[in-house]
């Protein structure tokens, strides 16, 4: 695979999806956990940025952040860095070749999606969508019962109405 170009402007909101390799469904156990909570927090402390919303699934996560630079990729590599040197998340067997050569974890994708978000109503949907998420996929059946969200967090500051938490999603 060539080389990707990304553009990002000098500041900004982004709506970010990182997938764990070959989709393995570990993210929300202790450890692997606690080791991406930490490496969120480091990465924070030397490439600040805010966070708006944050779901963690198994497989994957959303994460919707603001930035004063164009830095986001290196923001999401060092999470993921972080998080495999914290969690000590082995180079199992299912790696391929690129990802031995290229000295890569076998936690993650290599590649993130992100997306730009340039309104408000962008961002509300966006942050809905991560919310709603674990709904979609099965997980439980109302936003309130998935503990590995922000959600609880917007509730709290009086972001989102308490109620919400207890309305079931229609699948579609």
């Amino acid at each position: 695979m060539g080389n990707m170009f990304r553009y990002y402007e000098n500041a900004g909101y982004y709506f970010i999806t990182q997938n764990t390799l070959n989709n393995k469904k570990v993210l929300t156990t202790p450890t692997i956990r606690t080791a991406l909570r930490a490496a969120i927090l480091e990465t924070q402390k030397t490439l600040p940025f805010e966070t708006h919303a944050f779901v963690l699934l198994p497989d994957h996560f959303h994460l919707i952040l603001s930035i004063e630079d164009n830095q986001l990729s290196k923001r999401i590599g060092t999470i993921k860095r972080l998080t495999s040197k914290y969690s000590k998340f082995g180079q199992g067997d299912d790696l391929t070749d690129n990802y031995r050569r290229e000295r890569r974890s076998s936690l993650w994708q290599a590649r993130f999606w992100e997306q730009t978000i340039k309104t408000e109503k962008e961002l509300h949907e966006n942050i809905m969508y991560c919310y709603v998420n674990p709904v979609h996929h099965g997980l439980v059946s109302k936003v309130g019962d998935w503990r590995f969200s922000t959600f609880h967090r917007d509730v709290k500051r009086g972001l989102i109405p308490p109620e919400w938490a207890g309305i079931s999603v229609d699948k579609k």
